[in-house]
């Protein structure tokens, strides 16, 4: 392949895998308001409270960054004899950091659970930690996190229960545990031809064998699905986030039982990054995650995992609006964060709109 024929190649795979992806980032099964809040969890990555930099997503973002901008440069040949193998390390520690990052998975996994009418979870692989035996918790803690196999297992699982099965195909066919592991236990070497796995083989798909080496050919062709992969998956999730802009400064009604008023709230680059529940009682449940950190108030977590909130103190003799109202009362809802205006229970349950 030549050098120019390259970018169009990696352009068709980013697009082949989009177009199984897309479906997951499709609003229309969440329409329903109780599904629409689940699936704004999911984008927000609704998780507990962190203050600024304790989200690896970021730091995740950049490493993956530099590591392309590395490679991408004119290496001098006084310090880099061999500028071939020195970028084939570099996409070598590309490929290991982004199939080992959560944030892929647990996305995958949450959006696969919402199309077969289940809720978000904010730890949708929590089942399949192993215990670590009491001896040495000192060292590793009380559970050993699922493995990216086991977590892939879990998205097959999934993505078949949603009759989406190529979503859990292609997520496996991108992920190939021994090179991996060669890689983080430095268990390999590169010729200008191979990778070699010094203990251990796999699987070749080229040669339909098992063996200790990988021709180059092979190991590019995997690097660019799996690098097209996650290119598409990341750029469906951002556009995805900025496809709620509809909903800036808007209101909906959330909880027809409480009476609950859920807003949006959106980062300076109108991304989709929170929400906010008004009760009538004066009572505000928020989440929000942003560079600075990320947490709310009055939001609970149950045991399945998904997102509650506390609705504040109900009414002594409550009227037939909502048990947080008093009979003899109007129901109050807070202002809105740097306005003078406050939310009010819509009579015809759409979103509506107040000139902030």
């Amino acid at each position: 392949m030549s050098e120019n024929a390259e970018p169009a190649a990696f352009n068709i795979r980013v697009r082949h895998y989009a177009d199984i992806l897309n479906l997951l980032f499709d609003f229309q099964p969440h329409q329903e308001i109780h599904r629409f809040f689940e699936f704004v969890c999911t984008l927000v990555r609704s998780s507990g409270i962190q203050d600024a930099d304790w989200d690896p997503w970021h730091e995740s973002q950049a490493t993956l960054s530099d590591l392309t901008s590395l490679a991408s440069l004119e290496l001098p040949q006084e310090r880099f004899p061999d500028a071939t193998r020195t970028r084939m390390r570099l996409s070598l520690l590309s490929y290991s950091h982004i199939t080992e990052m959560d944030l892929p998975y647990s996305l995958i996994a949450n959006l696969l659970r919402l199309r077969i009418g289940k809720k978000y979870d904010m730890d949708p692989f929590r089942d399949l930690g192993r215990p670590v035996p009491k001896k040495k918790r000192h060292l590793f803690g009380k559970i050993i996190p699922p493995s990216p196999g086991a977590k892939i297992l879990r998205i097959k699982q999934l993505s078949g229960q949603a009759h989406l099965p190529e979503v859990g195909s292609a997520v496996e066919s991108i992920y190939d545990n021994e090179i991996r592991n060669a890689v983080y236990h430095s268990d390999y070497t590169l010729t200008d031809r191979e990778f070699r796995i010094v203990a251990g083989t796999r699987l070749s798909r080229k040669r339909n064998c098992f063996t200790p080496v990988v021709e180059i050919d092979e190991l590019n062709e995997l690097f660019v699905n799996a690098f097209a992969f996650y290119s598409a998956l990341f750029a469906l999730y951002e556009r995805c986030r900025k496809s709620f802009g509809d909903f800036k400064n808007a209101f909906l009604p959330y909880d027809g039982h409480y009476k609950g008023v859920l807003q949006l709230l959106f980062d300076e680059e109108d991304r989709l990054m929170g929400y906010r529940v008004y009760w009538p009682n004066q009572t505000v449940g928020e989440y929000r995650r942003g560079r600075s950190g990320c947490g709310g108030s009055n939001f609970t977590f149950d045991p399945d995992g998904s997102i509650n909130f506390f609705v504040g103190l109900y009414a002594s003799n409550p009227g037939a609006f909502s048990p947080l109202v008093e009979s003899n009362a109007e129901p109050s809802y807070a202002l809105v964060p740097g306005t003078t205006l406050r939310p009010h229970w819509p009579e015809d349950l759409r979103p509506y709109k107040l000139p902030i």
